[in-house]
């Protein structure tokens, strides 16, 4: 019975979630965009890609350089973008160049003869499908294997979520970066290093998001080099590859590329979670110590067993320690959450129930007031910024699941009655 309810709610939760984003948060986004930006049309994240990649493929144009720039922003905005030399109190616009590294093209290239109407209508669906698949990898790396309608349930609720619904909103590739690193991760823990490390290869098309969990695995291989060589060895062998085939397409590419992001940083500013709760100097000095705390935490367990709990949690300190210290305070790159999210549903019997009631208002607040938008939807050109207002307690989660982690009482996981879970 109660597998059930919570099969129901979930599947509430996903309608309540789509019919928000399409009926108040997309409208709403749009009208500020046109209003504040002077965005004509809203492209997604996907079209600078797809666009570069066409440029490339078609043309042999570099996707880096002005003349394809330009294209992108006509698109966007009906007129070329510049933020050289601002005129005082001027606003900052979004140049929205291609701003990844040139072997995305790889991934992109199926897309180059179809329409980007018809790729930025099935791209929500195939990053939805990334999403999904990545909640069954997270859940066997745990060694949790729950029944057909929990793992539907779990599922559900996930993509439903602020953090993944953003990302599907706006067609970002983060969400295939998180499933690669959870896929290489279960890789890992199932003995396929190889093929771990070429997925952990394939993940640096967003190098910020993936940089401090490959550097888990890095130290991890060292833990037992003689058995875990090829884990490296496969990452270096495709990454280099990767990189070559960039060069054969587009000579001088990484010229271009940190070129491009340069000037990324100065037209779209990013600061991290803990810069933004503390201020610069105390959140870069806390994130600082945060990061070399967790590699003496990863060198210290460097020889456990892959997929074992000490395993599985240093994973996911480096995943909460991404999203806190490093710049990615937009939601979307809370993809990474997701395992640690399992973790703490996997040990609901061990949680205080002060923290079990934090985690549930915490996860449930986006859908209680979701619903409340669209029983009362806001005047679009109302000043006030309501429809933000189920993404509040987002920014904060990365603060909280860490402090609901510590909580978990000293016991052992075979003790564990999986009656006592939220989903039992």
């Amino acid at each position: 019975m109660k597998i059930r309810v919570w099969f129901l709610l979930s599947l509430f939760a996903a309608t309540i979630t789509w019919l928000y984003a399409d009926r108040v948060l997309g409208p709403w986004d749009r009208h500020i965009g046109e209003v504040r930006d002077g965005i004509k049309a809203q492209m997604g994240d996907l079209y600078p890609r797809w666009v570069g990649t066409r440029e490339l493929l078609l043309r042999g144009l570099n996707p880096y350089g002005p003349e394809v720039s330009h294209e992108i922003q006509m698109a966007y905005y009906g007129h070329i973008v510049s933020n050289e030399n601002p005129a005082p109190g001027r606003k900052i616009i979004d140049e929205q160049r291609f701003a990844y590294p040139v072997y995305v093209v790889f991934l992109m290239a199926p897309t180059i003869y179809t329409g980007f109407a018809q790729v930025q209508r099935w791209a929500p669906a195939v990053l939805a499908l990334f999403a999904a698949l990545s909640v069954p990898a997270c859940l066997d790396l745990l060694r949790w294997r729950p029944s057909r309608q929990e793992l539907v349930a779990i599922t559900l609720f996930t993509i439903s979520s602020p953090q993944i619904a953003q990302g599907l909103e706006h067609q970002q590739l983060t969400v295939v970066v998180g499933f690669l690193i959870f896929a290489g991760a279960w890789c890992v823990s199932r003995n396929y290093l190889a093929t771990a490390g070429m997925l952990f290869a394939c993940s640096t098309l967003k190098l910020q998001v993936a940089l401090f969990p490959l550097c888990f695995f890095l130290v991890w291989a060292t833990g037992n080099w003689r058995k875990r060589w090829q884990l490296l060895a496969a990452f270096l062998a495709v990454l280099a590859a990767l990189t070559e085939a960039g060069e054969l397409l587009l000579p001088g590419w990484i010229g271009y590329f940190l070129v491009g992001a340069a000037a990324y940083r100065k037209y779209f500013p990013t600061t991290s979670v803990l810069r933004v709760a503390l201020g610069d100097t105390l959140g870069e000095i806390l994130g600082g110590a945060i990061v070399l705390a967790l590699l003496l935490l990863g060198w210290r367990n460097r020889a456990e067993t892959a997929g074992s709990r000490q395993f599985n949690s240093t994973f996911a300190a480096f995943l909460i320690g991404t999203t806190l210290a490093f710049p990615l305070l937009t939601p979307f790159n809370q993809v990474l959450l997701i395992l640690p999210a399992m973790l703490l549903l996997q040990d609901w019997k061990i949680l205080p129930w002060s923290s079990r009631l934090i985690f549930m208002i915490s996860v449930s607040w986006p859908w209680i007031i979701s619903t409340a938008l669209l029983l009362f939807p806001p005047s679009l050109d109302s000043p006030n910024q309501l429809p933000l207002l189920p993404s509040f307690l987002v920014l904060f989660f990365p603060l909280t699941l860490p402090l609901l982690l510590m909580t978990r009482r000293s016991q052992a996981v075979s003790q564990l009655d999986t009656t006592d879970l939220p989903l039992a």
